[in-house]
């Protein structure tokens, strides 16, 4: 009788694991040799000296690159990001307007799509780079029954 062969014989050696904290820790190490803004293609060309997570890894954890700089405290590239003209405030009364809309689902895929046909409004991605889709949803929530 033929044993089933391990995954790890199968794959070979199994990729480490990373806390959260450690993906953000190893960020903001990369931001301090690097310097500020942080872009994907530095950290990657670091990690490889460093025993860190790959960039995909971040992203995948985080949800986007923006996302898992704003964890560890890290600038990103400021001439592509949009986020800044948009306060947290703004971005509430948004979901919230988008909440009250005929047809809304409250899912983030239905606000992404909602957005991009409004005028004026923060962009799914925009949106995610503020806060969590359900924090902002639950604040806006909190704002239409104020």
């Amino acid at each position: 009788m033929l044993a089933e062969p391990q995954s790890a014989t199968v794959t070979g050696m199994r990729a480490p694991e990373y806390s959260d904290a450690r993906l953000a820790a190893d960020l903001a190490a990369a931001a301090g040799e690097l310097g500020e803004p942080l872009t994907a293609g530095g950290y990657d060309v670091w990690q490889r000296t460093h025993d860190a997570a790959s960039p995909a890894l971040v992203i995948r954890r985080f949800g986007s690159w923006n996302a898992a700089c704003a964890r560890a405290g890290v600038s990103t590239n400021k001439t592509r990001s949009t986020s800044r003209r948009w306060s947290d405030e703004d971005v509430v009364a948004t979901v919230a307007a988008y909440l009250r809309a005929p047809g809304s689902t409250g899912t983030f895929a239905d606000y992404s799509d909602w957005a991009k046909q409004q005028d004026g409004v923060p962009s799914g991605a925009t949106l995610r780079q503020r806060l969590p889709w359900a924090e902002v949803k639950q604040r806006a929530e909190a704002h239409n029954h104020s």
